[in-house]
């Protein structure tokens, strides 16, 4: 469906202009017009624009790609989750439930939401996934090239958006000493030589100007003063109160089927692998609590592993489920049909859906009645009241290349609020337009120039 959160859309636009050419790795660019004061786009760093901007190189411009960008995110998420589930459960008994923490990772409003939205959290969480999978490791040992991807996985993950991405980092110091099944030296081992790599990987980085210029710009003029200056929360227990929320539905399921596990035949140690995997979870979302900025889907890479704890703790009652299905085909039959018919009906519904708006519905709509009057990559000078209508500024970059100036240069179009007079020289353009005003400047115009 169309429309995104504002986020994912301003993601979106970056990802898009440099699959266009427009910017470059280290210096993306939203708008010519600027961001936040910045001539480039610094709101985070910038490797997730630059994977997304391949999917558009791809597949094309259509809505879709950025939404089958963060889809294929999500099955590399769920790829890494199966693996962690094999490394701490016996195999017969693993893939016999894989279904169930996907179940319950999926049952988590925000998993679906940052990824229908295209929110920066998706790429991040892929990473972090695959950075924890590969720092537990089978069995014990150093693992030393194994460790060393996940150190790279992590370095990945900040480069994705920052700071929040490194707690893996902590996963086999925590597996190591609440799991039982590394030595507490090793896991320390295993954890340092993840923090020499993604330091090592920082320093060449540093020592290239590019990505120096733009890492420093990130941190200082945006990092820094988000956290001093621009809070989302009045408190530092917000997130957990959101974590709470967030996993209360998973949290309800899994203590159901613990419940009816009671008493079964469980796994060595595996009371303690879930305890392990649910602090490494909480390492994901606890450090959100030294700042103010704060909101629900920043844990969104921390469930995966909430998740695996939870299904590991209530396992058991998934396996005497199971084991009561044996012989009884009728009722395997009718579980079957029923997952089918859901299945095929999901698919009939999101082919009804497809191109639909998911929200901002009258924008969208003028949108495309601009796009078809005003040419593709132009200037349009807006009044200022409209700078800060990010989804219309964006919509407007992400299907038309058309940019917003801010500076009411006298450029041949112009937007306005709704009941606004026009502009010296200008004529209305009757679109039928419900949220703003087109004019059409026909004397005294700027010098024609366009985005693309």
């Amino acid at each position: 469906m169309r429309g995104m959160f504002m986020d994912g859309m301003l993601y979106a636009v970056v990802a898009h202009n440099l699959a266009h050419g427009i910017g470059t790795f280290w210096e993306p660019i939203f708008s010519r017009f600027g961001f936040a004061g910045l001539d480039h786009f610094h709101e985070h760093p910038p490797l997730g624009f630059g994977l997304e901007s391949l999917w558009f190189r791809a597949f094309g411009d259509g809505f879709w790609v950025e939404h089958l960008y963060c889809l294929m995110l999500m099955a590399v998420t769920a790829y890494a989750m199966l693996a962690t589930w094999r490394l701490v459960l016996p195999r017969a008994v693993a893939d016999a439930t894989s279904w169930w923490p996907l179940l319950l990772w999926l049952l988590v409003p925000q998993v679906a939401w940052a990824t229908v939205n295209n929110m920066l959290e998706v790429t991040m969480g892929a990473f972090t996934a695959i950075a924890v999978f590969l720092s537990l490791g089978p069995g014990g040992g150093l693992r030393p090239l194994r460790t060393a991807l996940a150190g790279l996985a992590v370095l990945l993950a900040t480069l994705t958006k920052g700071v929040p991405g490194a707690f893996p980092i902590a996963a086999p110091l925590i597996w190591a000493l609440v799991s039982g099944r590394v030595r507490p030296a090793h896991g320390m081992i295993r954890m340092t030589i993840m923090i020499v790599v993604v330091l090592l990987g920082y320093g060449i980085l540093l020592a290239w100007p590019d990505a120096r210029a733009n890492l420093a710009t990130y941190v200082n003029t945006r990092l820094l003063h988000r956290i001093a200056d621009q809070h989302t929360v009045a408190h530092r227990w917000r997130i957990l109160s959101d974590l709470f929320l967030s996993q209360s539905g998973p949290l309800a399921l899994a203590t159901l089927v613990w419940f009816m596990g009671r008493g079964g035949r469980s796994v060595p140690n595996s009371g303690r692998a879930a305890l392990a995997l649910l602090l490494i979870g909480l390492s994901g979302v606890l450090p959100l609590m030294l700042t103010l900025v704060q909101k629900s889907f920043y844990s969104v890479p921390a469930f995966p592993f909430i998740a695996l704890g939870l299904g590991l703790w209530s396992f058991q009652g998934v396996q005497r489920a199971l084991a009561r299905t044996r012989g009884r085909t009728r009722l395997v039959r009718v579980i079957g049909t029923t997952g089918s018919i859901t299945v095929v009906g999901a698919v009939l519904v999101a082919i009804a859906l497809w191109g639909r708006p998911l929200r901002d519905a009258d924008i969208l709509a003028d949108v495309e009645r601009i796009g078809q009057t005003v040419p593709q990559g132009a200037f349009v000078g807006i009044d200022p009241v409209l700078w800060e209508r990010w989804n219309l500024q964006g919509y407007l970059l992400r299907d038309h290349f058309i940019s917003m100036d801010p500076n009411n240069a006298r450029h041949a179009w112009f937007l306005g609020p709704v009941g606004a007079p026009p502009p010296d020289g200008a004529q209305p353009v009757d679109l039928g337009l419900s949220t703003v005003r087109l004019f059409e400047r026909t004397e005294g115009m700027a010098p024609i120039e366009g985005m693309k």
